[in-house]
């Protein structure tokens, strides 16, 4: 199974590789080896209660938003 990796080489280029798990390095555009790295993950709580935001929810809260909107223009 393959999986994106981040590699950088030491001449500071980083590129992001579509690889199998065991591969560690790769040889990078400018000739040098490019070694994995650790990448941060790409993830957002929410400040007040630290839960993970979800699709449904804002789904549910513009909803919601939208039904309060128009039940005060129609009354």
């Amino acid at each position: 199974m393959k999986r994106m990796f981040e590699f950088a080489c030491a001449n500071g280029h980083k590129t992001e590789r579509l690889c199998v798990y065991e591969a560690q390095s790769f040889r990078c555009e400018c000739g040098e080896t490019a070694n994995r790295i650790l990448s941060a993950p790409a993830f957002r709580l929410e400040g007040w209660s630290g839960s993970f935001p979800s699709a449904h929810g804002k789904f549910e809260k513009s909803h919601l938003d939208k039904l309060k909107s128009e039940r005060k223009a129609n009354s």
